[in-house]
């Protein structure tokens, strides 16, 4: 229960965002994928995956398409440093299924010591 209300506090802890902004994520960011492409500007520079730097852990639950394992690839296989992707089959009695990494049981027990397993060998 601790961490559904955790959840539920993150889900509601949100700050408004002036319109501008909000319509040019939704924009930029989703209908025009600007980032994956490599064609997002920021102060005079054009920024994408291709220039990321820092070694990069996807998770994707396979039974949700918020973070598809195909809307993944694409961005990954433009990266140039070490990235690894997790599947995540997701689980029975999770609502949110896209939450279910951080909610759900078998989550915990299966996919957590993985991901920490990649964070501790990132450090050191």
């Amino acid at each position: 229960m601790e961490i559904h209300a955790r959840v539920e506090r993150w889900a509601l802890d949100e700050i408004p965002v002036p319109g501008k902004l909000a319509r040019q994520i939704i924009d930029w960011l989703y209908r025009e994928n600007r980032f994956c492409s490599g064609k997002l500007e920021i102060h005079e520079k054009f920024v994408g995956p291709h220039g990321l730097s820092t070694p990069t852990l996807m998770v994707t639950n396979t039974a949700d398409q918020i973070a598809s394992l195909a809307s993944l690839v694409p961005f990954t296989e433009k990266m140039t440093t070490k990235t690894q992707i997790i599947q995540y089959p997701g689980e029975v009695g999770v609502c949110l299924q896209h939450l279910g990494i951080l909610v759900g049981r078998q989550a915990q027990a299966t996919i957590w010591p993985d991901i920490l397993s990649w964070i501790k060998c990132q450090n050191g």
